[in-house]
């Protein structure tokens, strides 16, 4: 696709709404085919919502080669895969909440628990059971990390936070992030569960962790890979059995409470660094 006049650049809300309304259209057409079908994503079923996920990514491809065309599409890329100045940091904080994880179990087993089974920590909701370990992982990675970073942060936030304080763009792309979420409510059983006033705290949650991802975003060179992996390590911690109830709850305080320190320190965030 050819690029825009680059002498008439797309406003704001042009690459919004184009990204918005691809990504809408991407995953919101997936998971109503499954509403459609009665599929639901729970233990026993074959159902799979993580196709959907991947709407964010498509919607800020499609709206970078529309508007910035082959220069946007590598810069997109480029960040994509960016190691980061300080790697050793930034492993460390993606490894949190798998660290999290382990503490959590190891404080059951001293209290008696047993030890988890090694496939409940890749039992995933939305992956096939007869997905071995490594492409679990994977697909994860690809789907869920890759799949909403690269639009949430990547594309969203990164135009947004170029005209408006970080906090601000934070709020914003938590609004559309949770929209986003709204038809999972039916195919989803572990969210269906939510519904009533659990949702509250769930809402409150997304948008902690979206102040903790931006702040990542922003402190480790807009790389999209960090918070990709940050992502995709968070989930594997809270969505997979491995930890029982416990990690869950645990995980996403500890998540929260940072949440609230990010949002603190991005409310006098400056805009990225130039490209």
């Amino acid at each position: 696709m050819a690029a825009t006049d680059s002498s008439q650049p797309a406003s704001l809300q042009r690459r919004l709404a184009t990204f918005y309304g691809v990504t809408l259209g991407v995953s919101w057409s997936w998971w109503g085919w499954m509403f459609f079908t009665g599929q639901m994503v729970e233990p026993g079923s074959s159902a799979s919502h993580l196709p959907g996920l991947a709407g964010p990514l498509v919607g800020a491809i499609i709206s970078t080669a529309v508007f910035d065309g082959k220069a946007g599409l590598r810069e997109l890329l480029g960040r994509g895969l960016r190691i980061p100045r300080r790697p050793w940091l930034a492993l460390a904080l993606i490894l949190l909440p798998l660290l999290l994880l382990a503490f959590v179990i190891l404080v059951g087993h001293a209290r008696g628990e047993g030890w988890p089974a090694v496939n409940a920590f890749f039992d995933y909701p939305g992956v096939p059971s007869t997905t071995g370990w490594l492409m679990s992982i994977i697909l994860v990675l690809l789907l869920n990390g890759f799949g909403e970073e690269v639009g949430w942060r990547g594309y969203a936030f990164e135009r947004l936070v170029a005209e408006r304080s970080a906090l601000r763009a934070t709020l914003w792309v938590s609004l559309l992030w949770l929209v986003w979420h709204l038809p999972l409510f039916f195919v989803h059983r572990n969210m269906a569960e939510m519904i009533g006033p659990a949702l509250l705290g769930w809402a409150i949650g997304l948008l902690l962790g979206a102040f903790v991802l931006s702040w990542l975003y922003l402190s480790f060179e807009r790389s999209i890979l960090v918070c990709a992996l940050w992502h995709t390590a968070y989930n594997f911690a809270v969505a997979t059995p491995a930890g029982g109830n416990l990690a869950p709850a645990v995980i996403s305080t500890v998540v929260m409470f940072a949440g609230l320190w990010a949002a603190w320190v991005l409310r006098e965030s400056q805009k990225p660094e130039p490209r």
